[in-house]
């Protein structure tokens, strides 16, 4: 056990798995933690989380579309007043936008706890630019290959089309034929740019920094060895 985890480790290293802790003041990267015994979720349990999750992202849209437009909760008096015009996430300049295809939150990342009952809770919902999937798909892959015959034995659910199915998502929101779609990085010191470079080679798409941006005619373009090309949808991860 203890020569596949140092195993996991050094594999995690090589590739590039790291994470910064900003808050520590040491400044140092670290390689991402890596618990070789999986959690296993059967089938039906999963089918039940998945159903009450779906429900979940399509109520926190409407919420949000609400909050912007006829503020029915507020006046219902469901949510405090206060609690909203004091959040930081709550902008005035959205009232009355409506994004394309009527999405708010695009790509949720939901955060699961575990009671020592059995049941499941919410501990949070991340909806701004939620990080973390990369680390999944690679852990999949890393355990894979310290205990191949684990899946061999186990009918376990794929994730690796995860970076299809955002693509699509992400390029669902553009009216285009063939939409362009980048990822939008701070650059290489972000303690998230291996998610930034992994999810935008997965896709097949450019990861951009600001500097590479530029709007001409009312429409974002970048710098390409070809000149300018215009982008149709911007996955942003900057700013939290």
């Amino acid at each position: 056990m203890q020569r596949r985890q140092y195993a996991s480790e050094l594999a995690f290293r090589n590739i590039g798995i790291t994470f910064n802790v900003y808050s520590d003041g040491a400044g140092i990267e670290k390689v991402f933690p890596f618990d070789m015994i999986p959690r296993i979720v059967n089938p039906s349990e999963w089918n039940f989380l998945q159903q009450g999750l779906k429900q979940r992202v399509e109520a926190l849209n409407l919420f949000i579309d609400d909050i912007y437009h006829k503020q029915l909760i507020l006046k219902e008096k469901i949510v405090p007043e206060e609690i909203l015009y004091s959040s930081k996430g709550f902008l005035k300049q959205c009232i009355g936008i409506n994004p394309p295809k009527g999405i708010w939150n695009h790509i949720s990342g939901i955060d699961l706890i575990r009671d020592k009952d059995g049941s499941y809770y919410v501990l949070e919902d991340n909806l701004r630019t939620p990080s973390g999937v990369s680390y999944v798909l690679e852990n999949r892959l890393i355990m894979k290959r310290i205990f191949p015959t684990l899946f061999e034995s186990y009918n376990v659910h794929p994730i690796d089309d995860y970076p299809h199915r955002l693509l699509e998502a992400l390029q669902y929101l553009s009216n285009q034929h063939e939409p362009t779609v980048v990822v939008l990085t701070p650059g290489t010191y972000n303690s998230a740019y291996f998610e930034h470079s992994f999810l935008a080679q997965q896709m097949g798409i450019e990861l951009v920094k600001g500097r590479d941006l530029v709007v001409i005619n009312g429409y974002v373009n970048m710098r390409t060895t070809r000149g300018f090309e215009r982008i149709d949808v911007i996955y942003a991860h900057v700013g939290k």
